[in-house]
């Protein structure tokens, strides 16, 4: 069972505007998120959220809920560790 990984606006934005390495490099972890609970990536529950997780890729964070009836998981926010926990 695969699910499909969709990307917020806010996070599609952050993504734009990195340069062309970094932004492989999230893409192709956040690809790998479509086997998500089997994949071997940094992930961590975020404590006191309900099915939000968070991704390490390097420096940079992507957080992102999970909607297992739908099989989606979308990512609501990138950015680096320092300011990716700010609301």
């Amino acid at each position: 069972m695969k699910f499909k990984v969709l990307l917020h606006r806010k996070a599609e934005s952050v993504l734009g505007k990195l340069d062309a390495n970094s932004r492989k490099r999230i893409t192709d972890k956040l690809r790998e998120l479509e086997d998500f609970p089997s994949t071997k990536l940094d992930i961590v529950k975020i404590a006191g959220e309900e099915d939000t997780f968070r991704l390490r890729i390097g420096k940079y964070r992507a957080l992102f809920k999970i909607y297992e009836r739908e099989n989606i998981i979308v990512v609501a926010n990138l950015g680096l560790r320092k300011k990716v926990y700010r609301p």
